[in-house]
C-alpha cells in the first residue's frame, strides 16, 4: 500500500534510524545540536536581560522627571496653592516613584510656560495671572460677569515627549496633587467666608461656585499625542519593518554566493548597500501609508493634523532607522554562521524595542547608551512629527545618519572578508566555515593539491617514409652489423 508507513517502495535498501551504521553520523549531529541549544539559551538570555532590565521597576526612577510650579498670579491664591502643592508632594509616600516638584520664577506668561514645557519639560502647574484679583472681585461683587473658577489654574502636559511615561506617571501625579491642593484651598476659603460673614454679600450668581469650588483648573496638552495607538505607533512601525528587512537580508546572503565568485568586491558591496536602502525605503513608505490609513487626514485634538509634509517626514524617518539597523544586520550576516544570525537579530531588536517603551531618564544609568540606538532617536522624531513635542531634530537625525554611515564602512570590510573566504573555499553558501559538519562548498579548498593532467600524445599520421640514400646503404640486416 502506498500509504503504509511500514513498507514504502522507495525505502528499499535504506537504513533505520536505529541502525548502528548511522551512529558515526548521528553522534556528532546530536552533540552539535546540544551546543546550538546551549548557545541559543545564551543568545536569548542576554538580550532579554537588557530588555527587562530597562523596563523593570521603572517607577522607582520617576523622581528623575520634573513638574514645574509657575506662579503667574503672585497673590494669595498663587502662594497658597504653590505651597500646598509642594507640601503635598513632599508628604507623598514612596518619593522615588514621584516626580520632583520645582518652583520656576523665570516664566512670565502662560504661553511662554506652554512653549517651555513643549520644548523642554514634562508638565507644569500654572496659577494663572490675576487669579487672586478675580476671586476678590467675585467675593466683593465688583465684577459684572459670573466668576469662572477654571480661570484660576492650568495644568500643562507634554504627551509628545513620551506618551507611556506621561500617561502612566506624570499626569496621575500632577492631577492628584493639583486636586488635593484645590480641595485644601476650597475648604480654607469656605471657612474664611463663613467666619467673616462675607458670604451674605456675595452675588447670587457666584455664591454656589465660591462656596463649593472657588478654584479649579484647566488641562492643556502642549504637544498632544494621545490617540489610541500613540504609545506604540512608532514601536510597531520600526519593529515590523525591521523584521521584514531581516528576511530579505538572509535571502540576499544565500543568493549572492555566485556574485562573490564572479563580481568585483566594490560592486558586491554596493549591491548589498542598495538592497538595504531600497528595501528600507519601501517599508518606510508602507509604514507612513498605514498611519495615514489608520488616522485619516486629521488627528483632531489628539495630535497634529496629518499633512503631506508629515507623511514624507515619517517615510524618511522610518527608512533612515530601518537602513541603519539593516546595515548593522547585513554587516554581521556576512561573517556569521547560520546559528549565530539570531544573535545579531536579537541584539539589535530587543534593546531597540526597550528604548522606545521607556524613557531613558526612567531607566537605570547603565542604559544611557540607549541614546545612541536607532529606534530611540527614530521614536523621538516620530513623536515630534506627530505632536511637535520635545524637538531634538538635529541630534536625532545626526545620530542615526552617523550610525548608518559607520555601518556602511563596516559592511565594506565584512563583504571583503566574505568574498575572501568564498573564493578560497573556506565558506559555503549558507555561511558555514570549513571544519563544520554542515560545510559543503562547491569551491575547492585553496590548499588542496591540484593534479595536473598528463599531456596527450600527438596523434600518429599514417604514410610512407622516403629514404633517399637507400641504394647506397650496405648495411646487412641479416648480419646485424648496422654499418659498425
Amino acid at each position: 500500500m502506498l500509504c503504509s508507513w511500514r513498507a514504502q517502495p522507495d525505502d528499499a535498501g535504506r537504513l533505520s534510524m536505529f541502525d548502528q551504521k548511522l551512529r558515526p553520523v548521528l553522534r556528532p549531529n546530536a552533540l552539535y545540536y546540544l551546543r546550538v541549544l546551549a548557545l541559543s539559551t545564551v543568545m536569548l538570555w542576554m538580550p532579554m536581560c537588557l530588555f527587562f532590565g530597562a523596563v523593570f521597576r521603572r517607577s522607582e526612577y520617576i523622581y528623575r522627571t520634573d513638574i514645574e510650579i509657575v506662579d503667574l498670579d503672585q497673590g494669595p491664591v498663587g502662594r497658597q496653592i504653590s505651597q500646598s502643592a509642594l507640601l503635598l508632594a513632599a508628604a507623598a509616600p514612596d518619593q522615588q516613584a514621584q516626580p520632583r516638584w520645582r518652583i520656576r520664577n523665570d516664566l512670565t506668561t502662560l504661553a511662554a510656560t506652554r512653549e517651555w514645557v513643549r520644548h523642554h519639560g514634562w508638565a507644569a502647574l500654572v496659577i494663572n495671572s490675576g487669579a487672586s484679583d478675580r476671586l476678590a472681585a467675585a467675593v466683593s461683587g465688583n465684577s459684572n460677569t459670573a466668576y469662572n473658577p477654571n480661570d484660576a489654574a492650568t495644568l500643562i502636559f507634554n504627551t509628545g515627549r513620551h506618551p507611556i511615561i506621561e500617561l502612566s506617571y506624570i499626569q496621575p501625579a500632577l492631577t492628584t496633587i493639583a486636586r488635593k491642593a484645590q480641595m485644601e484651598f476650597s475648604e480654607g476659603f469656605t471657612r474664611q467666608l463663613q467666619g467673616s460673614g462675607q458670604i451674605s454679600v456675595i452675588p447670587a450668581q457666584n455664591i454656589v461656585t465660591l462656596a463649593t469650588q472657588p478654584v479649579t483648573f484647566r488641562i492643556v496638552d502642549a504637544a498632544p499625542l494621545s490617540f489610541a495607538i500613540a504609545p506604540i505607533v512608532y514601536l510597531f512601525s520600526f519593529l515590523v519593518g525591521q523584521l521584514c528587512v531581516i528576511g530579505t537580508l538572509i535571502a540576499w546572503k544565500m543568493a549572492s554566493f555566485s556574485f562573490f565568485l564572479k563580481a568585483k568586491h566594490t560592486h558586491v558591496w554596493l549591491g548589498a548597500v542598495t538592497v538595504v536602502l531600497v528595501w528600507s525605503t519601501y517599508i518606510g513608505m508602507l509604514s507612513a501609508l498605514a498611519i495615514s490609513a489608520f488616522r485619516g487626514p486629521s488627528y483632531s485634538r489628539f495630535a497634529l493634523p496629518y499633512t503631506v509634509g508629515r507623511f514624507f517626514s515619517l517615510w524618511f524617518t522610518t527608512a533612515m532607522v530601518l537602513s541603519a539597523g539593516g546595515m548593522w544586520l547585513m554587516s554581521w550576516f556576512m561573517v556569521l554562521t547560520p546559528e549565530l544570525l539570531a544573535l545579531a537579530s536579537l541584539s539589535l531588536i530587543l534593546p531597540n524595542v526597550a528604548s522606545t517603551l521607556t524613557a531613558v531618564e526612567t531607566a537605570p544609568r547603565f542604559f544611557r547608551w540607549f541614546y545612541a540606538l536607532p529606534f530611540y532617536n527614530g521614536s523621538m522624531l516620530y513623536r515630534y512629527i506627530l505632536s511637535g513635542g520635545f524637538p531634538r531634530i538635529g541630534l536625532n537625525v545626526g545620530v542615526v545618519l552617523g550610525e548608518l554611515c559607520a555601518w556602511v564602512v563596516i559592511l565594506w570590510l565584512t563583504t571583503l572578508v566574505r568574498q575572501y573566504t568564498v573564493i578560497r573555499g573556506t565558506s559555503d553558501v549558507p555561511g558555514w566555515y570549513r571544519g563544520n559538519i554542515f560545510f559543503a562548498s562547491p569551491v575547492p579548498y585553496y590548499k588542496d593539491e591540484k593534479i595536473e593532467p598528463e599531456p596527450e600524445a600527438e596523434p600518429f599520421e599514417e604514410g610512407t617514409i622516403s629514404i633517399t640514400d637507400s641504394a647506397d646503404d650496405t648495411t646487412s640486416l641479416n648480419e646485424g652489423n648496422l654499418g659498425v
